[in-house]
C-alpha cells in the first residue's frame, strides 16, 4: 500500500491538470521514473545479479510473446517479506522478496509477472490515475509524506484518514481491470509454454497467509481484489481452452534463487545454525549444505563455505551454477586465482548470464587486468545499468585508467541509483569539469545537470 499511496504524492505534484483525459505515453513514462527513484530511496533492492537476473529471465520469456508495447520493461526484486509484487507506470515490474520464497514453481511466478505485464500494457493504473484527479487528496499528501520519511508506526497510524484511504481505493485495479489483466496475462503465459495454473496456486497461497495472518492481509489482496471469483475465472479458461504446456522450467534455478534470497535477507548466524540442524537430520541434502555455505561465506568463513559448496558440487557435478557460485566464495575472500578459471570457464559455457560476466569484471579488475575487466563493464553496461554497484565497480575501474571524467560519471550514476542526489551532483560537476571537448559524454552530463537545476517558482 505504501508505494501506491507514493504513487498518488507523484501524480499529485507532476500532474496536476490529468483529469483532461488520460495521460500520455511520454507523461506515463516519466511518472514512472518518478515514481522508481522515490522506491529507489524508501525501498531496499536486492542487487544480486543471479536472483533479479533469474526474474528477468522469465519475464523475458513472457515479453517474447505480449506484442508491441510503448515501454522497455524491467524487472526489480526488493525486500520485503509480504507476498506481493507490483507494477507502476513505464513498465517497471517488481516482486518482493517474500513472494519469491513462497512459491514452488516457476509457472508461479510466470503467472504473477504476466498478470502484471498485462495490467501495465492496459494501462489500468494510467485510468485509474484519472479518476484519482478528480479525488481530494489535500489530506491525503501529509500522511503519504511520513510514510516515505519512515516514520515507522506513527506513519501507518496517520496513513489511517479518509483521504489516504479515499486515495488508495482510486488506485486499486476494480475487478474489471482483474478480469481483463487475467485473460491477457493467461494469453502470455500459455504462448510461452507455462503452465497457468500456476497463478491459481499462487493464489491460493496467497489466501492461505490472509487467514493465517489475518490481521496483516498480503499486499496483494489488498491491490488486486477479486481473488474467489479470479480463481474460477481462470480455472474455467483453463477448462475451456486446454492449454499445452510446453516449457518446463529446471527446478534447480528457482531453488537457488530462492535459498540464496534466504541468506541474503536473514540473519546468517541463525541460518548456519538452523542449517546445521537440518543436515543433521538430512545429511545428503544438497540444498542444505548450499545454504549452510551461503550463509558461512556471509559470515566470511570462507574456507568452511567452500568446503560445503565444493560437497553440492560433488552431488550434483552437471550444475554448472554451484561452481559459479563456489567462484564467488574465492572471490569474496580474494583468492582471485582459483575464482578466474572457473569463471572463465563459465563465461564461455554461459555467456548470457550477467552476474557471471560482472563476476569476472570484478575478478580482472581486482588482478589489475584493466583492459580485459573495462571490455566486459561496457559490454554489461546497458544490461546492468540499474545496478548501483555495477556501476561503483566500474567507475574505480575507470579512475584506475586515468579516464577520470567518465569514473565521476558512474559514481554519479552509483549515488543517484542509491538515493544520494546531493553527491551524484557533485560527480556530475566533476565529469563535466573533466571531460574532454567534443566528448559525447559531456552532452549527457550537461543535460543531466540541467535536469537537476530547481525549477523557477511561477
Amino acid at each position: 500500500m505504501k508505494y501506491l499511496l507514493a504513487l498518488g504524492l507523484v501524480l499529485g505534484l507532476l500532474f496536476p491538470s490529468l483529469a483532461a483525459g488520460l495521460m500520455s505515453h511520454e507523461e506515463e513514462a516519466r511518472l514512472g521514473r518518478q515514481v522508481f527513484q522515490m522506491l529507489r530511496k524508501e525501498a531496499q533492492f536486492v542487487e544480486d545479479p543471479e536472483v533479479v537476473g533469474y526474474v528477468a529471465e522469465v519475464g523475458r520469456r513472457l515479453i517474447a510473446h505480449i506484442g508491441p508495447h510503448y515501454f522497455p520493461f524491467k524487472f526489480y526484486v526488493i525486500k520485503d517479506e509480504s507476498l506481493n509484487a507490483f507494477a507502476v507506470p513505464g513498465g517497471y515490474i517488481f516482486v518482493n522478496t517474500g513472494l519469491l520464497e513462497e512459491i514452488d514453481r516457476e509457472d508461479e511466478l510466470a503467472g504473477v509477472l504476466a498478470h502484471e505485464l498485462a495490467h501495465v500494457q492496459a494501462r489500468h493504473l494510467a485510468k485509474r490515475i484519472e479518476k484519482l484527479t478528480r479525488l481530494n487528496l489535500a489530506s491525503a499528501a501529509v500522511t503519504i509524506v511520513g510514510l516515505l520519511l519512515g516514520r515507522g508506526e506513527m506513519g501507518q497510524a496517520i496513513a489511517v484518514t479518509s483521504g489516504a484511504l479515499a486515495a488508495t481505493k482510486a488506485l486499486s485495479y476494480s475487478r474489471a481491470d482483474e478480469e481483463e489483466a487475467d485473460r491477457l496475462g493467461f494469453q502470455y503465459l500459455t504462448a510461452a509454454g507455462y503452465d497457468p495454473r500456476g497463478f491459481i496456486e499462487v493464489f491460493n497461497k496467497i489466501v492461505r497467509h490472509r487467514w493465517l495472518l489475518s490481521e496483516n492481509v498480503p499486499s496483494y489482496l489488498l491491490t488486486h481484489p477479486g481473488t474467489a471469483e479470479r480463481i474460477t475465472y481462470l480455472e474455467s479458461m483453463i477448462n475451456y481452452y486446454h492449454p499445452k504446456v510446453t516449457y518446463h522450467p529446471d527446478p534447480f534455478r528457482l531453488r537457488r534463487v530462492q535459498v540464496r534470497v534466504k541468506v541474503f535477507t536473514h540473519d546468517a548466524g541463525s541460518l548456519v545454525v538452523r542449517y546445521r540442524a537440518e543436515i543433521r537430520k538430512s545429511p545428503e541434502d544438497p540444498f542444505l549444505h548450499y545454504g549452510l555455505a551461503l550463509a558461512l561465506a556471509k559470515l566470511r568463513r570462507f574456507e568452511e563455505a567452500a568446503q560445503e559448496m565444493a560437497y553440492v558440487i560433488e552431488k550434483w557435478p552437471d550444475k554448472d551454477d554451484f561452481r559459479l557460485d563456489l567462484a564467488e566464495i574465492y572471490f569474496q575472500s580474494g583468492r582471485y586465482e582459483k575464482a578466474l578459471p572457473i569463471l572463465e570457464w563459465y563465461v564461455r559455457r554461459h555467456p548470457y548470464r550477467l552476474g557471471a560476466g560482472y563476476l569476472l569484471a570484478r575478478c580482472y579488475q581486482e588482478t589489475k587486468r584493466y583492459k580485459e575487466a573495462q571490455a566486459l563493464y561496457e559490454k554489461l553496461l546497458n544490461k546492468m545499468a540499474d545496478n548501483a554497484e555495477f556501476h561503483y565497480h566500474y567507475a574505480r575501474l575507470l579512475a584506475a585508467l586515468g579516464q577520470g571524467g567518465q569514473a565521476h560519471y558512474q559514481f554519479a550514476l552509483h549515488f543517484q541509483l542509491k538515493g544520494e542526489s546531493k553527491v551524484a551532483l557533485y560527480h556530475l560537476r566533476q565529469a563535466l569539469r573533466l571531460l574532454p571537448e567534443g566528448d559525447p559524454l559531456r552532452a549527457k552530463v550537461a543535460q543531466k545537470l540541467k535536469a537537476a537545476r530547481p525549477k523557477p517558482k511561477g
